[in-house]
Protein backbone atom coordinates (compact mmCIF):
# COMPACT_ATOMS: atom_id res chain seq x y z
CA UNK A 1 0.00 0.00 0.00
CA UNK A 2 1.40 3.36 -1.06
CA UNK A 3 1.93 5.88 1.69
CA UNK A 4 0.64 9.43 1.14
CA UNK A 5 3.34 11.86 0.15
CA UNK A 6 3.73 14.58 2.76
CA UNK A 7 5.19 17.97 1.87
CA UNK A 8 8.54 18.76 3.36
CA UNK A 9 8.54 20.93 6.53
CA UNK A 10 10.11 23.84 4.64
CA UNK A 11 7.40 23.66 1.99
CA UNK A 12 4.72 23.59 4.66
CA UNK A 13 6.25 26.70 6.23
CA UNK A 14 6.18 28.50 2.88
CA UNK A 15 2.56 27.56 2.33
CA UNK A 16 1.40 28.71 5.77
CA UNK A 17 1.43 32.51 5.14
CA UNK A 18 -0.38 32.08 1.83
CA UNK A 19 -3.01 29.86 3.42
CA UNK A 20 -3.48 32.33 6.28
CA UNK A 21 -3.88 35.20 3.84
CA UNK A 22 -6.42 33.22 1.82
CA UNK A 23 -8.35 32.33 4.96
CA UNK A 24 -8.36 35.95 6.12
CA UNK A 25 -9.52 37.16 2.71
CA UNK A 26 -12.32 34.57 2.66
CA UNK A 27 -13.36 35.50 6.19
CA UNK A 28 -13.47 39.21 5.33
CA UNK A 29 -15.44 38.55 2.16
CA UNK A 30 -18.03 36.58 4.10
CA UNK A 31 -18.36 39.20 6.81
CA UNK A 32 -18.40 42.09 4.32
CA UNK A 33 -21.91 41.07 3.34
CA UNK A 34 -23.14 40.92 6.93
CA UNK A 35 -21.21 43.44 9.02
CA UNK A 36 -22.62 46.99 8.67
CA UNK A 37 -19.16 48.36 9.53
CA UNK A 38 -17.74 46.88 6.29
CA UNK A 39 -20.72 46.54 3.98
CA UNK A 40 -21.30 49.43 1.54
CA UNK A 41 -24.41 48.12 -0.18
CA UNK A 42 -26.34 51.34 0.41
CA UNK A 43 -23.51 53.46 -1.00
CA UNK A 44 -23.27 51.25 -4.07
CA UNK A 45 -27.00 51.46 -4.72
CA UNK A 46 -27.07 55.22 -4.14
CA UNK A 47 -24.16 55.78 -6.53
CA UNK A 48 -25.78 54.05 -9.50
CA UNK A 49 -26.34 56.33 -12.51
CA UNK A 50 -26.45 56.17 -16.29
CA UNK A 51 -22.65 56.38 -16.23
CA UNK A 52 -22.44 53.40 -13.87
CA UNK A 53 -25.76 51.51 -13.78
CA UNK A 54 -24.30 48.88 -11.45
CA UNK A 55 -21.67 49.97 -8.92
CA UNK A 56 -19.38 47.49 -7.17
CA UNK A 57 -16.85 48.98 -4.76
CA UNK A 58 -13.81 47.38 -3.15
CA UNK A 59 -14.10 46.63 0.56
CA UNK A 60 -11.52 45.41 3.10
CA UNK A 61 -10.28 41.99 2.04
CA UNK A 62 -12.28 41.86 -1.21
CA UNK A 63 -10.67 40.31 -4.28
CA UNK A 64 -11.99 41.22 -7.71
CA UNK A 65 -9.18 39.79 -9.84
CA UNK A 66 -11.48 37.30 -11.56
CA UNK A 67 -13.94 40.06 -12.43
CA UNK A 68 -11.15 42.25 -13.78
CA UNK A 69 -9.80 39.41 -15.90
CA UNK A 70 -13.27 38.81 -17.34
CA UNK A 71 -13.77 42.49 -18.19
CA UNK A 72 -10.35 42.76 -19.82
CA UNK A 73 -10.69 39.57 -21.87
CA UNK A 74 -12.79 41.29 -24.56
CA UNK A 75 -12.52 44.75 -26.15
CA UNK A 76 -13.27 47.12 -23.28
CA UNK A 77 -16.37 49.22 -23.89
CA UNK A 78 -17.27 52.36 -21.93
CA UNK A 79 -19.34 50.59 -19.29
CA UNK A 80 -16.61 48.00 -18.70
CA UNK A 81 -13.97 50.74 -18.38
CA UNK A 82 -16.03 52.50 -15.72
CA UNK A 83 -16.64 49.25 -13.84
CA UNK A 84 -12.92 48.47 -13.86
CA UNK A 85 -12.08 51.95 -12.55
CA UNK A 86 -14.57 51.66 -9.69
CA UNK A 87 -13.09 48.30 -8.72
CA UNK A 88 -9.44 49.11 -9.22
CA UNK A 89 -8.64 52.85 -9.13
CA UNK A 90 -6.14 53.44 -6.28
CA UNK A 91 -7.30 57.00 -5.64
CA UNK A 92 -10.86 55.87 -5.07
CA UNK A 93 -9.66 53.18 -2.67
CA UNK A 94 -7.65 55.79 -0.75
CA UNK A 95 -10.79 57.91 -0.41
CA UNK A 96 -12.94 54.95 0.67
CA UNK A 97 -10.31 53.86 3.18
CA UNK A 98 -9.99 57.36 4.65
CA UNK A 99 -13.76 57.66 5.17
CA UNK A 100 -13.94 54.12 6.55
CA UNK A 101 -16.91 53.49 8.81
CA UNK A 102 -18.60 56.75 7.77
CA UNK A 103 -19.53 55.29 4.37
CA UNK A 104 -20.66 51.92 5.69
CA UNK A 105 -24.22 50.67 6.00
CA UNK A 106 -24.43 51.60 9.67
CA UNK A 107 -24.85 55.26 8.64
CA UNK A 108 -27.78 56.79 6.77
CA UNK A 109 -27.86 57.50 3.06
CA UNK A 110 -27.67 61.27 3.61
CA UNK A 111 -24.60 61.17 5.83
CA UNK A 112 -22.10 63.82 4.63
CA UNK A 113 -19.37 61.24 4.06
CA UNK A 114 -21.68 59.19 1.85
CA UNK A 115 -22.69 62.25 -0.17
CA UNK A 116 -19.02 63.08 -0.64
CA UNK A 117 -18.24 59.49 -1.63
CA UNK A 118 -21.07 59.42 -4.15
CA UNK A 119 -19.70 62.60 -5.70
CA UNK A 120 -16.22 61.08 -5.98
CA UNK A 121 -17.63 57.89 -7.51
CA UNK A 122 -19.61 59.85 -10.08
CA UNK A 123 -16.61 62.02 -10.92
CA UNK A 124 -14.37 59.00 -11.43
CA UNK A 125 -17.04 57.36 -13.59
CA UNK A 126 -17.31 60.50 -15.72
CA UNK A 127 -13.53 60.93 -16.07
CA UNK A 128 -13.12 57.29 -17.08
CA UNK A 129 -16.00 57.48 -19.54
CA UNK A 130 -14.50 60.58 -21.19
CA UNK A 131 -11.03 59.04 -21.25
CA UNK A 132 -12.44 55.98 -23.00
CA UNK A 133 -14.16 58.19 -25.59
CA UNK A 134 -10.94 60.11 -26.25
CA UNK A 135 -8.86 56.92 -26.52
CA UNK A 136 -11.19 55.24 -29.02
CA UNK A 137 -11.63 58.42 -31.07
CA UNK A 138 -7.85 58.89 -31.18
CA UNK A 139 -7.46 55.45 -32.77
CA UNK A 140 -10.09 56.33 -35.36
CA UNK A 141 -8.27 59.59 -36.13
CA UNK A 142 -4.99 57.76 -36.64
CA UNK A 143 -6.64 55.48 -39.20
CA UNK A 144 -8.10 58.44 -41.11
CA UNK A 145 -4.80 60.32 -41.15
CA UNK A 146 -2.94 57.19 -42.26
CA UNK A 147 -5.12 57.24 -45.38
CA UNK A 148 -4.27 60.91 -45.91
CA UNK A 149 -0.56 60.22 -45.61
CA UNK A 150 -0.80 57.29 -48.03
CA UNK A 151 -2.37 59.56 -50.65
CA UNK A 152 0.38 62.13 -50.07
CA UNK A 153 3.06 59.43 -50.37
CA UNK A 154 1.66 58.25 -53.70
CA UNK A 155 1.53 61.81 -54.97
CA UNK A 156 5.07 62.51 -53.79
CA UNK A 157 6.42 59.35 -55.41
CA UNK A 158 4.82 60.24 -58.74
CA UNK A 159 6.22 63.76 -58.50
CA UNK A 160 9.73 62.38 -57.95
CA UNK A 161 9.45 60.16 -61.01
CA UNK A 162 8.23 63.02 -63.20
CA UNK A 163 10.98 65.31 -61.94
CA UNK A 164 13.58 62.60 -62.55
CA UNK A 165 12.71 62.39 -66.25
CA UNK A 166 12.42 66.15 -66.60
CA UNK A 167 8.64 66.44 -66.93
CA UNK A 168 8.23 68.41 -63.70
CA UNK A 169 10.03 71.38 -62.26
CA UNK A 170 11.72 71.35 -58.89
CA UNK A 171 9.08 73.82 -57.68
CA UNK A 172 6.24 71.43 -58.54
CA UNK A 173 8.06 68.57 -56.85
CA UNK A 174 8.71 70.69 -53.75
CA UNK A 175 4.99 71.46 -53.44
CA UNK A 176 4.18 67.76 -53.38
CA UNK A 177 6.92 67.15 -50.83
CA UNK A 178 5.37 69.81 -48.58
CA UNK A 179 2.02 68.00 -48.73
CA UNK A 180 3.72 64.74 -47.77
CA UNK A 181 5.65 66.39 -44.91
CA UNK A 182 2.45 67.96 -43.55
CA UNK A 183 0.54 64.67 -43.77
CA UNK A 184 3.36 62.87 -41.95
CA UNK A 185 3.42 65.51 -39.21
CA UNK A 186 -0.37 65.32 -38.79
CA UNK A 187 -0.17 61.56 -38.42
CA UNK A 188 2.70 61.74 -35.93
CA UNK A 189 0.75 64.18 -33.75
CA UNK A 190 -2.33 61.97 -33.93
CA UNK A 191 -0.34 58.89 -32.93
CA UNK A 192 1.17 60.77 -30.00
CA UNK A 193 -2.29 61.92 -28.89
CA UNK A 194 -3.61 58.37 -29.19
CA UNK A 195 -0.82 57.04 -26.97
CA UNK A 196 -1.42 59.74 -24.35
CA UNK A 197 -5.20 59.17 -24.39
CA UNK A 198 -4.75 55.45 -23.84
CA UNK A 199 -2.30 56.05 -20.99
CA UNK A 200 -4.80 58.34 -19.26
CA UNK A 201 -7.42 55.61 -19.48
CA UNK A 202 -4.97 53.01 -18.15
CA UNK A 203 -4.20 55.17 -15.09
CA UNK A 204 -7.87 55.77 -14.32
CA UNK A 205 -8.54 52.04 -14.49
CA UNK A 206 -5.56 51.38 -12.20
CA UNK A 207 -3.89 48.88 -14.54
CA UNK A 208 -0.28 47.87 -15.09
CA UNK A 209 1.80 45.10 -16.59
CA UNK A 210 0.01 42.66 -18.91
CA UNK A 211 -3.35 44.11 -17.83
CA UNK A 212 -2.54 47.30 -19.73
CA UNK A 213 -2.54 45.41 -23.04
CA UNK A 214 -6.33 45.32 -23.24
CA UNK A 215 -8.10 45.91 -26.54
CA UNK A 216 -10.48 48.75 -27.35
CA UNK A 217 -13.35 48.84 -29.88
CA UNK A 218 -12.45 50.01 -33.37
CA UNK A 219 -14.87 52.93 -33.36
CA UNK A 220 -17.05 55.12 -31.18
CA UNK A 221 -20.78 54.38 -31.01
CA UNK A 222 -22.99 55.83 -33.72
CA UNK A 223 -24.95 58.97 -32.98
CA UNK A 224 -28.40 58.48 -31.48
CA UNK A 225 -31.31 58.97 -33.84
CA UNK A 226 -32.34 62.14 -32.02
CA UNK A 227 -31.00 64.18 -29.08
CA UNK A 228 -32.68 64.06 -25.70
CA UNK A 229 -35.26 66.75 -24.94
CA UNK A 230 -34.76 68.01 -21.37
CA UNK A 231 -36.92 71.09 -20.74
CA UNK A 232 -36.60 70.57 -16.97
CA UNK A 233 -32.81 70.30 -16.96
CA UNK A 234 -32.35 73.10 -14.39
CA UNK A 235 -34.77 71.60 -11.89
CA UNK A 236 -33.35 68.12 -12.28
CA UNK A 237 -29.84 69.47 -11.81
CA UNK A 238 -30.74 71.33 -8.61
CA UNK A 239 -32.36 68.22 -7.14
CA UNK A 240 -29.42 65.98 -7.98
CA UNK A 241 -26.41 68.16 -7.13
CA UNK A 242 -24.53 66.59 -4.23
CA UNK A 243 -22.62 69.78 -3.37
CA UNK A 244 -25.87 71.74 -3.08
CA UNK A 245 -27.40 69.07 -0.87
CA UNK A 246 -24.36 69.10 1.42
CA UNK A 247 -24.36 72.92 1.60
CA UNK A 248 -28.09 72.96 2.33
CA UNK A 249 -27.68 70.45 5.16
CA UNK A 250 -24.81 72.46 6.64
CA UNK A 251 -26.86 75.66 6.49
CA UNK A 252 -29.82 74.02 8.21
CA UNK A 253 -27.53 72.68 10.94
CA UNK A 254 -25.96 76.10 11.54
CA UNK A 255 -29.34 77.82 11.62
CA UNK A 256 -30.64 75.28 14.13
CA UNK A 257 -27.73 76.09 16.44
CA UNK A 258 -28.51 79.82 16.38
CA UNK A 259 -31.27 79.84 19.00
CA UNK A 260 -30.96 83.52 19.87
CA UNK A 261 -30.29 85.74 16.87
CA UNK A 262 -27.58 88.24 17.71
CA UNK A 263 -26.55 90.92 15.19
CA UNK A 264 -23.48 88.91 14.29
CA UNK A 265 -25.68 85.86 13.70
CA UNK A 266 -27.93 87.85 11.39
CA UNK A 267 -24.95 88.88 9.29
CA UNK A 268 -23.72 85.30 9.34
CA UNK A 269 -27.10 84.00 8.20
CA UNK A 270 -27.09 86.44 5.30
CA UNK A 271 -23.60 85.32 4.33
CA UNK A 272 -24.45 81.60 4.45
CA UNK A 273 -27.75 82.04 2.61
CA UNK A 274 -26.13 84.13 -0.11
CA UNK A 275 -23.35 81.54 -0.53
CA UNK A 276 -25.93 78.81 -1.01
CA UNK A 277 -27.86 80.97 -3.48
CA UNK A 278 -24.64 81.62 -5.43
CA UNK A 279 -24.09 77.87 -5.71
CA UNK A 280 -27.67 77.46 -6.97
CA UNK A 281 -27.21 80.21 -9.56
CA UNK A 282 -24.02 78.55 -10.81
CA UNK A 283 -25.73 75.14 -10.83
CA UNK A 284 -28.52 76.50 -13.04
CA UNK A 285 -25.95 78.00 -15.38
CA UNK A 286 -24.06 74.69 -15.51
CA UNK A 287 -27.29 72.94 -16.44
CA UNK A 288 -28.09 75.33 -19.28
CA UNK A 289 -24.54 75.29 -20.60
CA UNK A 290 -24.27 71.51 -20.39
CA UNK A 291 -27.47 71.00 -22.36
CA UNK A 292 -26.51 73.67 -24.93
CA UNK A 293 -23.16 71.97 -25.52
CA UNK A 294 -24.90 68.62 -25.84
CA UNK A 295 -27.39 69.89 -28.45
CA UNK A 296 -24.91 71.96 -30.46
CA UNK A 297 -22.38 69.13 -30.65
CA UNK A 298 -25.10 66.71 -31.68
CA UNK A 299 -26.17 69.06 -34.48
CA UNK A 300 -22.57 69.51 -35.64
CA UNK A 301 -21.82 65.78 -35.62
CA UNK A 302 -25.05 65.09 -37.51
CA UNK A 303 -24.11 67.82 -40.01
CA UNK A 304 -20.80 66.07 -40.67
CA UNK A 305 -22.53 62.74 -41.23
CA UNK A 306 -25.53 63.92 -43.25
CA UNK A 307 -24.05 66.81 -45.23
CA UNK A 308 -20.26 67.07 -45.32
CA UNK A 309 -19.35 63.41 -45.59
CA UNK A 310 -21.81 62.59 -48.42
CA UNK A 311 -20.61 65.65 -50.35
CA UNK A 312 -16.99 64.63 -49.91
CA UNK A 313 -17.82 61.07 -51.07
CA UNK A 314 -19.63 62.45 -54.13
CA UNK A 315 -16.74 64.73 -55.05
CA UNK A 316 -14.25 61.90 -54.71
CA UNK A 317 -16.36 59.58 -56.87
CA UNK A 318 -16.63 62.29 -59.52
CA UNK A 319 -12.87 62.83 -59.43
CA UNK A 320 -12.32 59.13 -60.05
CA UNK A 321 -14.65 59.25 -63.05
CA UNK A 322 -12.91 62.34 -64.42
CA UNK A 323 -9.52 60.70 -63.96
CA UNK A 324 -10.68 57.56 -65.74
CA UNK A 325 -11.98 59.75 -68.57
CA UNK A 326 -8.62 61.55 -68.71
CA UNK A 327 -10.29 64.83 -67.68
CA UNK A 328 -8.21 65.33 -64.54
CA UNK A 329 -4.69 64.43 -63.49
CA UNK A 330 -3.62 61.82 -61.02
CA UNK A 331 -2.43 64.62 -58.75
CA UNK A 332 -5.93 66.07 -58.63
CA UNK A 333 -7.27 62.65 -57.66
CA UNK A 334 -4.66 62.09 -54.96
CA UNK A 335 -5.19 65.58 -53.54
CA UNK A 336 -8.91 64.95 -53.31
CA UNK A 337 -8.27 61.58 -51.67
CA UNK A 338 -6.28 63.35 -48.98
CA UNK A 339 -9.11 65.86 -48.43
CA UNK A 340 -11.57 62.98 -48.13
CA UNK A 341 -9.43 61.38 -45.41
CA UNK A 342 -9.18 64.68 -43.56
CA UNK A 343 -12.96 65.06 -43.73
CA UNK A 344 -13.33 61.58 -42.26
CA UNK A 345 -11.06 62.62 -39.40
CA UNK A 346 -13.15 65.76 -38.82
CA UNK A 347 -16.27 63.59 -38.61
CA UNK A 348 -14.60 61.38 -36.00
CA UNK A 349 -13.70 64.42 -33.91
CA UNK A 350 -17.23 65.84 -34.17
CA UNK A 351 -18.66 62.50 -33.02
CA UNK A 352 -16.10 62.40 -30.18
CA UNK A 353 -17.07 65.91 -29.04
CA UNK A 354 -20.74 64.93 -28.96
CA UNK A 355 -20.10 61.89 -26.76
CA UNK A 356 -17.93 63.98 -24.44
CA UNK A 357 -20.76 66.51 -24.12
CA UNK A 358 -23.20 63.65 -23.55
CA UNK A 359 -20.99 62.42 -20.71
CA UNK A 360 -20.96 65.91 -19.18
CA UNK A 361 -24.76 65.94 -19.32
CA UNK A 362 -24.98 62.51 -17.66
CA UNK A 363 -22.54 63.72 -14.99
CA UNK A 364 -24.75 66.72 -14.28
CA UNK A 365 -27.89 64.58 -14.00
CA UNK A 366 -26.00 62.28 -11.63
CA UNK A 367 -25.44 65.19 -9.26
CA UNK A 368 -21.92 66.42 -10.06
CA UNK A 369 -20.94 69.62 -11.84
CA UNK A 370 -19.17 68.87 -15.14
CA UNK A 371 -15.69 70.27 -15.61
CA UNK A 372 -16.25 71.66 -19.13
CA UNK A 373 -12.59 71.10 -19.88
CA UNK A 374 -11.48 71.65 -23.48
CA UNK A 375 -12.20 68.62 -25.59
CA UNK A 376 -9.21 66.32 -26.08
CA UNK A 377 -7.42 66.35 -29.38
CA UNK A 378 -7.76 70.04 -30.26
CA UNK A 379 -4.16 70.23 -31.33
CA UNK A 380 -4.55 67.20 -33.58
CA UNK A 381 -7.74 68.67 -35.04
CA UNK A 382 -5.99 71.94 -35.86
CA UNK A 383 -3.10 70.07 -37.44
CA UNK A 384 -5.34 67.90 -39.59
CA UNK A 385 -7.16 71.01 -40.85
CA UNK A 386 -4.03 72.47 -42.46
CA UNK A 387 -4.90 74.05 -45.84
CA UNK A 388 -4.26 72.13 -49.03
CA UNK A 389 -1.74 73.60 -51.46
Amino acid sequence: MNKPIRPAPALRRRRLPALCALALSTLLNVHANTLPEISVQALQQGSASTLAPSVTLPTPGSNHSAELARLLANPVDAKAAVRIALLNNPGLQVMLGSEGLAISDQFGADAPAKLKARKEITQLSANTHKAWISAVAAVESVKALQAARLAAENSGELARRLARVGNWSRLQQARQQVLLAEAAADLARAQDSAFAAREKLIVLMGLWGPEANFALPDALPALPEAPRDLPDIEQRSLQARADLNIARMQLQRKEAQRHVKRPADLWGSMEDTAALRAMAVQARSDARLSYQRYRSRYDLARHHQKELQPLREFINDEMVLRYNGMLSSVFDLLADTKLKAQAANAEVEARRDFWLADTDLQTLLAGVAPTFADDAGKAAAAASASPAH
